[in-house]
C-alpha cells in the first residue's frame, strides 16, 4: 500500500509540474492547475479508503478463518437501570478480552445496540465462556457478577451474544443466545 502512495504521490506531482494551456471560461493557468490537482487528490483519496476497506477484510478472513471464528457481542435489556462500567471475558479460564465502557456507548446498548467484545479463533470441540461484568445497579450500589457458560465450538463460525438483563430491581443477570 505504501509503493502505490508513493507512485500515486509521484504522479500528482508530475502533473501538477506539466506545462498547462489557457482553460476556457476565463479561468488562469493556476486555478485550473489547482482544480485539477484537487480533483486528483479526492480521487486517490477515495481509492486509499476503497484498498484500505479491502486490506481490513482479507485481514480478518485471514487471521479468523470461518471454520475456528469466534465472535462475541455484549448486548443491554434496553429497559435496564443498571449501568455496565466494564467487562472481563475468559476462554478456558485464559482472559481474551476487557472493555471499559463510554458514556456513549452504554447509551447506545440502551438503544438496543449491540457491541462486539470479541473476535477470535477457537478449536473444535468444548469450551468454557467466563464473564465478569461490572458497574452500578438503579440504588447506586457497585454490582460484580461472574458467570461461566459452556461453548460447543463446531465446524464454522460461532457467534455468542451475551446478554446482560435487569428487571425491576432486581440484580442484573447474564444469559447467552447463541446465532
Amino acid at each position: 500500500m505504501t509503493n502505490r502512495f508513493w507512485q500515486a504521490f509521484i504522479a500528482i506531482f508530475m502533473l501538477s509540474t506539466s506545462v498547462y494551456a489557457q482553460s476556457p471560461g476565463g479561468m488562469s493557468p493556476e486555478q485550473q492547475e489547482f482544480r485539477s490537482l484537487d480533483e486528483q487528490v479526492q480521487g486517490l483519496k477515495e481509492d486509499v479508503i476503497k484498498i484500505n476497506r479491502e486490506m481490513l477484510l482479507l485481514q480478518e478472513k485471514l487471521l479468523y478463518p470461518s471454520s475456528s471464528q469466534v465472535s462475541v457481542f455484549v448486548s443491554l435489556e434496553a429497559s435496564s437501570k443498571f449501568s455496565l462500567d466494564a467487562i472481563e471475558l475468559t476462554v478456558d479460564s485464559k482472559p481474551v478480552q476487557k472493555h471499559l465502557y463510554t458514556y456513549r456507548e452504554l447509551e447506545a446498548l440502551r438503544k438496543k445496540g449491540v457491541q462486539r467484545l470479541h473476535t477470535g479463533n477457537l478449536a473444535v470441540g468444548k469450551h468454557q465462556l467466563g464473564v465478569t461484568v461490572r458497574g452500578m445497579t438503579s440504588g447506586n450500589s457497585a454490582y460484580t457478577r461472574t458467570a461461566s457458560f459452556p461453548l460447543e465450538k463446531s465446524v464454522g463460525p460461532k457467534l455468542v451474544e451475551l446478554r446482560v438483563v435487569s428487571s425491576g430491581g432486581a440484580q442484573p443477570t447474564i444469559t447467552t443466545k447463541e446465532w
